[in-house]
């Protein structure tokens, strides 16, 4: 969504989504190591960068800025301008909002610089207020944050039940505003004596225990706080060994290549 540009075009405006659609462009592929480098932007110095910085913060003033460098286009810069990358000349001029694609391969290059730059460091995230399962080996990693009654949830789950080699952490993340019930449900299955089983249970089969406890000491409105601290904001979220965040229930083969790529950076380091 583009919301500081639609703000800044249009006097007034009322954006609304569905919580719980997956991102748009779901179906480009992950970029691997070969085409991150084969799209890599070219290099510009400090003060090639310094007078556009300038100019950005005089265009857009207070809008967070990151990630600013040249862009594949010659003689033009992109950088992400509060949530959004875009594209533009040096003197912002014009300036282009949306998806950069590079065509060989399909890959959605904004949105890979997207998740690159809204990284986050894993080892931050509190694991005791997860439920844990591994298929596997486990050496694969995702931390997912999860709404019992979304269906993309579902989708997810089924998908990741169906592969090997992978530890998950599902953080109970219920959205109040579309399923008011989640909340308490999720309390539920942490309070169960098998959280993995009440937790698959429900997701997968939407079977919940009848008046099962809730009032066992349990981290849902923590997740929830955390889930906005990074960013979340739709179910599922989910972010890789490499910090990057990934939105929607992608589909197998693309959920594959991204725990592989991840994994493979992690290695690397």
């Amino acid at each position: 969504m583009k919301q500081f540009f639609i703000a800044l075009i249009a006097s007034s405006c009322v954006v609304a989504c569905n919580a719980q659609q997956p991102a748009t462009g779901g179906a480009a592929k992950a970029p691997s190591a070969a085409t991150a480098n084969a799209a890599a932007a070219p290099a510009a110095t400090a003060g090639e960068l310094a007078p556009v910085q300038k100019a950005l913060e005089e265009r857009f003033k207070g809008a967070p800025i990151q990630g600013l460098r040249a862009s594949v286009f010659p003689g033009m810069f992109e950088a992400m301008i509060g949530e959004d990358m875009i594209y533009f000349d040096p003197k912002i001029n014009h300036f282009i909002v949306g998806n950069l694609v590079e065509a060989a391969t399909m890959t959605n290059l904004s949105e890979a610089r997207s998740a690159e730059l809204k990284a986050i460091d894993v080892k931050v995230l509190p694991l005791d207020y997860a439920i844990k399962f591994v298929r596997g080996k486990g050496e694969r990693v995702m931390y997912v944050f999860t709404d019992v009654d979304c269906p993309f949830c579902t989708r997810l789950e089924q998908t990741i039940q169906s592969m090997d080699n992978v530890t998950v952490y599902n953080f109970m993340y219920p959205i109040d505003s579309l399923h008011p019930q989640a909340a308490k449900k999720q309390m539920a299955i942490w309070c169960a004596k098998d959280r993995v089983a009440a937790w698959q249970n429900a997701v997968l089969r939407q079977q919940h225990v009848a008046n099962a406890p809730t009032d066992c000491k349990n981290p849902v409105d923590e997740t929830k706080a955390l889930g906005a601290k990074l960013g979340v904001r739709a179910t599922p979220t989910f972010f890789l060994a490499d910090g990057r965040m990934v939105a929607g229930a992608i589909p197998k083969e693309q959920l594959e290549a991204r725990l592989n790529s991840a994994q493979a950076k992690v290695a690397a380091k």
